[in-house]
């Protein structure tokens, strides 16, 4: 039996029709045949993750399964009403950055809330994982994490963690999330962080 049941949010929306449903925002153009799509990477990631959890017997559910850009109270409430049922809820809010930075960020809503705790390990081991990209840590409190007002750490009652996979405007880094080995990488230490909460 897991401990927890993980309620994934991938960020912003997909395509439908051909149309991105995020845009102008959660894009960017590098050249004419090198666009990213923040919410296409993010389900892309959502969908791995889902599928490799499942294969530990960890049981999971997609807070957006279609590609519909879900308004973040609606994803809150969601995730609430999922909470009802599961109080042994964890949320993680999947994203892609962007604003000229470099590397990961860990995001729990603030004040001191076991949140922290996972935000805490998930830090831990991106930072054992991937030991040439950046952290963008936050220890003024002692820990890894930042800590925002964001919708979906706020306004949700079950524990949630929001990560930031490296920036998709810098163009070292799009080119790492535009790579299959990068992003089984990144989901494989999604799942060793999942499993060490789990046996804790």
């Amino acid at each position: 039996m897991s401990k927890h049941i993980y309620l994934i949010d991938p960020g912003h929306g997909g395509f439908i029709d051909g149309v991105y449903q995020t845009a102008p925002r959660k894009m960017y153009q590098h050249s004419p045949s090198e666009i990213f799509y923040e919410g296409l990477y993010n389900r892309k990631i959502a969908d791995l993750l889902m599928r490799k959890l499942w294969e530990e017997n960890i049981p999971t559910i997609n807070l957006a399964p279609s590609d519909l850009d879900i308004p973040l109270l609606v994803r809150a409430n969601i995730a609430n009403s999922y909470y009802e049922h599961y109080r042994n809820a964890v949320l993680l809010s999947l994203h892609s950055n962007s604003g000229g930075g470099a590397g990961f960020e860990v995001f729990t809503s603030p004040g001191p809330t076991y949140s922290d705790h996972l935000a805490q390990r998930l830090g831990e081991e991106l930072i054992a994982g991937f030991q040439d990209i950046p952290f963008r840590a936050d220890t003024s409190d002692g820990d890894l994490d930042k800590e925002e007002d964001f919708t979906i750490l706020t306004q949700t009652y079950c524990p949630a963690v929001l990560v930031e996979c490296l920036f998709f405007d810098n163009y070292n880094e799009y080119l790492l999330l535009e790579d299959a080995d990068f992003r089984l990488a990144y989901v494989r230490t999604l799942v060793n962080w999942i499993k060490k909460v789990e046996n804790e």
